[in-house]
């Protein structure tokens, strides 16, 4: 089916079953609220909106917040090039004044390495559950766009364990994106109850949560293509691959609704073609954050993640599968 609407129909149609759901006996989920946050500076443009993601945290979770400015140090100046090459640098005079800009804040001195290594491993030294990062890191949004997530963000996507807001466009702040909260999943992954509860968490009260189940193109004619060798006389098509979505996705949809019911939520099931699932455009001036499960041992959901971060004018928030075990879910 190579039509684009066609597409977007059928998905519709073979979706109907979840609004048809029970949820009578689903539990509710407990949502996710940031507790104490790492906000990681890169002296870009970025920073303010970083800051005040931040600011909107303390006001609305009464968080902690932890300053971290993680830029390359300058040769000549790095820990790395003294003695003592394990010793952290002290908390910089960018670190320091954004730290006197929030109520409950405190700068902390920045570990040697690359900027993803002194991120890395300040969470190995302070226990936080959220981080704040720009992206692409170090460099403007404005002038790199989409072309490019950045190194640390790649690194943070591999191996970083705790839940990460990735920041973007200056004029998407959180506050604003919070009011609507979409969690976007493109296959089944072990760690979407957990992206679930962050987003009603960090939705704002009277606010709207979405689970958009994106139906890929490519993830579609890869599966089409493997069933058909199997069975050369049977048709694969895309109800089918949206039928499965549809059965491996109920208990979560079911949970979302009794949340939402419970929170005074709006709550909506989104199934949408690829094409036109958010972020779309990338000039979208539409005010949103979404909420990416992330399998980092799938291929698919790894690439799945980093193209939805690199499109993105929304701020996004990742949620690994490799997660502390003793996080709250």
């Amino acid at each position: 089916m190579d039509d684009a609407s066609d597409f977007d129909r059928d998905v519709d149609d073979s979706m109907r079953l979840f609004e048809r759901a029970r949820v009578g006996s689903a539990m509710p989920l407990t949502p996710t609220r940031p507790a104490r946050v790492l906000l990681v500076l890169d002296g870009s443009d970025q920073d303010p909106t970083s800051i005040a993601s931040a600011l909107h945290l303390r006001e609305t979770c009464n968080t902690e917040t932890l300053v971290l400015d993680a830029r390359e140090v300058p040769a000549g100046d790095s820990p790395e090039d003294n003695t003592e090459s394990s010793t952290p640098s002290p908390a910089t005079e960018l670190a320091t004044n954004t730290a006197g800009k929030i109520t409950g804040s405190r700068a902390i001195s920045r570990p040697p390495g690359e900027s993803f290594e002194a991120i890395l491993d300040s969470l190995k030294t302070h226990d936080v559950n959220l981080v704040i990062v720009p992206s692409p890191f170090g460099r403007s949004f404005e002038k790199v766009g989409a072309d490019s997530v950045g190194t640390t963000i790649d690194v943070l996507l591999s191996r970083c364990a705790v839940p990460f807001l990735v920041i973007r466009h200056p004029e998407q702040t959180l506050a604003d994106c919070s009011q609507r909260v979409s969690v976007l999943v493109g296959s089944e992954c072990d760690v979407e109850n957990r992206a679930a509860a962050w987003a009603f968490g960090l939705a704002r009260p009277g606010g709207e949560v979405s689970l958009n189940l994106v139906v890929e193109k490519e993830h579609f004619e890869n599966v089409r293509a493997i069933l058909e060798s199997v069975d050369p006389g049977k048709q694969f098509n895309v109800d089918m691959l949206a039928d499965v979505l549809a059965k491996t996705h109920q208990n979560l949809h079911a949970a979302m609704v009794k949340t939402a019911e419970d929170l005074g939520v709006r709550y909506h099931l989104m199934p949408q073609p690829g094409e036109t699932a958010p972020p779309n455009p990338l000039s979208d001036t539409h005010k949103q954050m979404l909420v990416l499960p992330l399998e980092v041992d799938d291929r698919f959901t790894q690439g799945f993640v980093i193209d939805r971060i690199r499109r993105s004018p929304h701020p996004v928030l990742v949620v690994a599968g490799h997660v502390k075990a003793t996080e709250a879910s």
